[in-house]
């Protein structure tokens, strides 16, 4: 009889991957560990965030796209808010500098003085949102990947999944879209309490959000599959595995930082054409080499 004939949607490497995630998804959903502890930490992060900055006053000023769309809605002229234009995506350090750039404005209204001065302010959490998302996402993301190897190691299953006639290369792909399915469950349910808690207005800015917390997400995953799985057997390994993670992901976490401010501000991501390709690239190198060496992690 063959086996592999009766079962074609296990014989390939795609149904074989969509077995192991389901086992991943089907455990922790039973169970209720992993997306609990992530989520219920994720969010306290983020009270403390919120807490310890509070409302700071205003330190930089700063034209952004949103800004003008802001203006607009606020009955700015069009022709004032064109001169505006040369101004946009340039950040003031004060008050006053801001103003005297607005004198070189030629025929800029007195009354559009007001608002801009307004909705241009930016204090210590808009400044600094983006970053503290993604903080609150990679500590998150760390507790999950210290849990994802956790079951199969303590219980011996992963000597059970190494007998399988499964390509090591699947058994990764299969864990790292776990990760990255149980990261982006936390990260919807916790967006739309970050722009609360944060007063970061997301409309429209939903779709490229997601993009790039998709892309950074990703790359995170990738990467800390990998080291989850070499340090699932060595002790300590809480704490070994951000030792040696955060170090590694600081190129792509200086790209999605930057990408998620970019998207903040309202502007569009087809002008971020470099930065872009830069979290593509990062993503596929993490990727790639950690799909080639798992092999030998397991073995090890």
């Amino acid at each position: 009889m063959n086996t592999a004939g009766s079962r074609p949607g296990f014989a390939t490497g795609a149904g074989q991957v969509w077995v192991l995630l389901w086992k991943d998804l089907m455990i922790d959903l039973r169970r209720k560990e992993n997306l609990v502890a992530m989520f219920l930490f994720a969010l306290l992060t983020l009270l403390i965030f919120n807490f310890a900055v509070g409302e700071s006053e205003v330190s930089r000023y700063r034209i952004t796209p949103k800004v003008r769309k802001a203006l607009e809605a606020e009955g700015v002229s069009q022709a004032d808010l064109t001169r505006l234009d040369r101004l946009v995506g340039r950040t003031f350090s004060s008050r006053d500098a801001l103003l005297k750039s607005l004198d070189r404005l030629d025929g800029l209204a007195p009354e559009s003085r007001a608002p801009i001065l307004t909705h241009s302010g930016r204090g210590f959490l808009q400044e600094s949102a983006a970053g503290l998302l993604w903080v609150t996402v990679l500590l998150a993301g760390v507790l999950g990947l210290s849990k994802s190897f956790a079951l199969e190691s303590d219980q011996g299953c992963m000597e059970g999944l190494l007998l399988t006639p499964v390509n090591r290369g699947v058994l990764y792909i299969g864990k790292m879209l776990g990760n990255t399915l149980f990261l982006g469950m936390i990260q919807a349910g916790l967006l739309p309490l970050f722009s609360l808690m944060f007063g970061i207005g997301m409309e429209g800015v939903w779709l490229p959000l997601a993009g790039v917390m998709a892309g950074g997400t990703l790359g995170f995953t990738a990467l800390g599959t990998l080291l989850g799985g070499i340090t699932a057997t060595l002790r300590g390994h809480e704490v070994l595995l951000p030792i040696l993670l955060f170090p590694l992901l600081v190129p792509l976490l200086v790209v999605v930082v930057h990408l998620t401010g970019v998207v903040f501000d309202g502007a569009s991501l087809a002008e971020q054409g470099g930065w872009l390709r830069m979290m593509m690239a990062f993503d596929v190198i993490y990727l790639t080499v950690s799909f080639l060496v798992f092999e030998y992690v397991l073995e090890s």
